[in-house]
């Protein structure tokens, strides 16, 4: 290989390791520095530059995409006899070799819910949990299909020049297979570690939380993290969410960590407590909101707000 070609694959690889969701929409994404709170964790490197992997608690690793839009995060979660990957990322890159650098134990896969942003290494493994709705059957057995997602590979949306080998006009989320399905309450055993499902829809009706009840961790899904909450879906239950926050911020005294799907992987717990209180303000009519994207309101907050479309909001 000539000695420019070399140096051009350096380029890019770096500008992949330091790229990340620009603040002005005409920024490229392949030229944005990691967000700041990432500055704080401790970075395991592996050789899929697409991923950028970060160890945020005792044998927990944040697995983030900080170059497409939706900055995904997957958690993997090792006990002594088995590990759990909660969430599978966008799919336009395989996640299965960055789990197979990280652990050598066997992984079953559960999700915080079925959007396509969070099941799209699914079809990579073979034992899935799911829980049991008629939403998480539908997208297993169908996945989403490129017209319904064809905006997350739009050039405005991801960095290219990371994936230059994405056929980004068939890019679609694979069906997958579920292994059984299981309900609230649910508690998974990975030796040493045990973790316990409840059940919080509202962003979706299979969206759920995961509680390391001993260590205080929980992971939250997109029911919560910093940033603008989507709520305005065409399966999003307001009514539904509103019990789910309030579930959640019920067991901040007893957390250590939050663990979000989106942006940052480490945020307060006593954040969910101000969701709580400030989601209730929306139901309430207390709180304002103002004209955004997809027909919807955004009600904002220190380190939130929440995306509602309009027609469910009073």
């Amino acid at each position: 290989m000539r000695p420019v070609g070399i140096l051009l694959i350096i380029s890019i690889f770096y500008s992949c390791v330091n790229s990340t969701r620009p603040t002005p929409a005409s920024t490229s994404w392949c030229d944005k520095k990691p967000r700041l709170g990432l500055s704080r964790l401790t970075e395991v490197k592996t050789n899929r530059p697409w991923f950028r992997v970060y160890r945020v608690a005792d044998s927990v690793y944040a697995i983030t995409e900080p170059y497409n839009y939706e900055e995904t995060i997957s958690y993997l979660i090792l006990g002594t006899r088995k590990a759990l990957l909660f969430d599978t990322g966008m799919g336009l890159d395989s996640i299965s070799p960055v789990v197979n650098q990280l652990t050598q134990l066997p992984v079953t896969v559960l999700n915080s819910h079925t959007h396509f942003d969070h099941i799209g290494g699914n079809y990579e493994f073979d034992n899935i949990l799911a829980m049991n709705t008629a939403f998480t059957k539908k997208n297993a057995a169908n996945g989403y299909s490129h017209t319904e997602i064809k905006s997350e590979v739009a050039p405005d949306a991801f960095c290219l020049r990371c994936l230059p080998k994405t056929d980004t006009a068939h890019y679609r989320t694979k069906p997958f297979k579920i292994s059984a399905l299981i309900n609230d309450g649910f508690m998974i055993d990975l030796g040493g570690r045990q973790l316990q499902v409840i059940a919080t829809p509202g962003h979706t009706p299979d969206a759920i939380s995961l509680l390391d009840n001993k260590n205080g961790y929980l992971w939250c899904g997109d029911s919560f993290y910093e940033g603008p909450i989507f709520l305005f879906a065409q399966e999003t239950d307001l009514a539904a969410y509103k019990k789910s926050i309030a579930k959640m911020a019920s067991l901040a005294p007893g957390l250590h960590s939050v663990f979000p799907a989106h942006n940052i992987p480490v945020v307060r717990f006593d954040d969910l407590v101000a969701a709580n209180t400030a989601f209730t303000t929306v139901m309430d009519g207390a709180k304002k909101g103002t004209p955004d994207e997809a027909n919807s309101l955004s009600f904002k907050f220190d380190k939130f707000s929440f995306l509602i479309r309009k027609d469910l909001v009073k």
